[in-house]
């Protein structure tokens, strides 16, 4: 789920997790990709998010008892990889491995879909607990507390948040491919359909699973949208028909068809797709963004690429 709020350039900026622009340059990167910071400059991110950020969003019991306040700030940490700064106040070992979770994801999805690092560490928050991932959801993006408490995570360009629980679940691995997708792809648009679709098929290709599911036996019982329809969804999760699990599935799998189907004239031109999205054509979202990049990219109508869509899962 991708979160949208004006809040969020001010809780990025309080957090001071992405690079600074006012600040003195970090130091000279190392080998590789990535941004390194010092010691000095990870403590003094932390430190700004401890007094910017999290008295907005911790327990009010906490906030008001100066000593378990200093004691609940202590418990803040910040983890560096090579491509996230992670603050989190978990287990301090597993939430290391959340580290590696991200390192690995980032790397499968630069290894399929090509882009050059950011500038700065992708910022990233994990709470202790459900409740302080809520508050943050209500609090900083904006969110009413049902719907907050409806993910399990989600991201942004920004950011990503989610609260401690296993470093490996796909929720971790979907979430933040959100935040690859916007700040390294720099693809912010073209519709639901398209950012959930990369981010169920990276999920799914990341565990080892097969994106296209259970989509072809769906096809055959015309059990799915028409794309011209699909496109049109503004959030698949929220369909008020209640088919927001299966709009996912089949959001990855058309995901799936457009990055890897040998059927010609889609195959091989994904990076195009994506070049048209980031050059303006997709910042926009809807079936009409959609059909226009479809047309601009492919020289395909929505229906003639949905009957590519349909040989290349096997179903006439």
């Amino acid at each position: 789920m991708i979160a949208h709020s004006p809040r969020l350039l001010t809780a990025l900026f309080l957090a001071c997790a992405a690079a600074a622009q006012t600040e003195a340059p970090p130091a000279p990167p190392p080998a590789g990709p990535g941004r390194a910071l010092t010691p000095e400059q990870v403590a003094e991110r932390l430190a700004t998010f401890k007094t910017g950020l999290l008295p907005q969003v911790m327990p009010p019991k906490i906030a008001t008892d100066e000593q378990a306040r200093a004691k609940y700030l202590a418990k803040w940490q910040a983890v560096m990889s090579e491509h996230y700064l992670l603050f989190t106040n978990g287990p301090t070992t597993t939430c290391r491995k959340y580290a590696v979770s991200l390192e690995r994801l980032y790397e499968y999805v630069q290894k399929e879909l090509p882009f050059e690092d950011v500038d700065h560490l992708l910022p990233c928050y994990i709470f202790a607990t459900r409740e302080e991932y809520f508050a943050f959801c209500v609090q900083i993006v904006g969110w009413s507390p049902e719907a907050a408490r409806a993910t399990a995570g989600h991201a942004t360009a920004a950011y990503y948040a989610t609260y401690y629980e296993s470093p490996t679940a796909p929720v971790v691995f979907h979430e933040a491919t959100h935040q690859i997708v916007g700040a390294c792809l720099k693809v912010s648009g073209v519709g639901s359909w398209f950012q959930e679709g990369l981010a169920v098929y990276f999920e799914k290709k990341t565990s080892g699973e097969k994106p296209a599911g259970t989509i072809k036996n769906d096809l055959k019982r015309g059990d799915c949208y028409p794309l011209t329809e699909f496109f049109a969804i503004p959030v698949l999760l929220s369909d008020p028909k209640g088919n927001g699990s299966r709009n996912y599935a089949h959001a990855g799998a058309l995901l799936d068809f457009l990055i890897n189907t040998k059927l010609p004239p889609v195959a091989g031109r994904f990076p195009k797709f994506l070049e048209a999205a980031r050059a303006g054509r997709g910042f926009g979202r809807g079936a009409e963004v959609s059909a226009r990049l479809v047309k601009d990219v492919y020289g395909l109508t929505v229906p003639e690429l949905e009957a590519l869509w349909r040989q290349h899962v096997g179903v006439k």
